[in-house]
């Protein structure tokens, strides 16, 4: 009895771990759940596709005139002589600017008739000349939009808010006058010399060739 008694006391620790053991014994590949990959989300990245202004309508034209302004512009008068000097006057809207586009001419005001403001050009004889004369009150008012963005080979209207291919024009409140002053009657001929050929270039020029005064053309 004491030599069972003993036996079984010492193969207690034993008994013990081959129990812990078998408990913590790894499942065979059989008992393992097998976990499924977490499919990956695809993230289709959106384009950035440039937003362009709306295109204008073929055959339009340019906006009409705001009623502020008065046209046209400007046009001539008349062209005469005063004193052997052609002079050229202009009538041209109260408060407009002028240009001259032409060395040798000058331009300056000259009072006012019928509610028109008068311009006084002078010059050579008989030459032609170009007058830009713009009205600030005849200002044609741009479209104010969000999108100035056009595609290639347009360009962008603001007076009209939208793309073209057709340059705009750019100068609604001016004018180009082509003008031309008159030939005052004058005996050049009687100028010998070349200084006093140039003192009345206003109607006579030298000639190098036959170094002769005549009538400028």
């Amino acid at each position: 009895m004491v030599f069972s008694s003993v036996l079984t006391a010492c193969s207690l620790p034993f008994l013990q771990t081959f129990q812990l053991e078998s408990a913590t014994a790894t499942p065979s590949p059989t008992e393992t759940a097998t976990r499924k990959p977490t499919p990956t989300k695809l993230v289709k990245l959106a384009t950035s596709t440039p937003e362009y202004a709306p295109f204008c309508e073929t055959g339009t034209t340019s906006d009409p005139a705001p009623p502020q302004c008065e046209l046209p512009i400007a046009e001539q008068s008349s062209s005469y002589c005063q004193k052997k000097v052609p002079t050229n006057l202009i009538l041209a809207n109260q408060g407009a600017t002028y240009e001259v586009l032409n060395e040798g001419f000058n331009c300056s005001d000259a009072g006012m008739k019928d509610g028109k403001q008068i311009i006084a050009c002078t010059g050579p004889m008989a030459q032609s000349f170009g007058l830009r004369i713009c009205d600030p009150a005849c200002a044609i008012p741009t479209v104010e939009t969000n999108i100035t963005q056009c595609p290639k080979d347009f360009i962008y209207n603001s007076q009209q808010g939208c793309c073209t291919q057709n340059f705009p024009e750019t100068d609604h409140n001016c004018v180009i006058l082509k003008l031309k002053t008159t030939s005052c009657t004058t005996d050049c001929a009687q100028y010998k010399k070349k200084k006093a050929c140039q003192n009345n270039s206003y109607a006579c020029e030298w000639n190098e060739t036959t170094l002769k005064c005549q009538m400028r053309k």
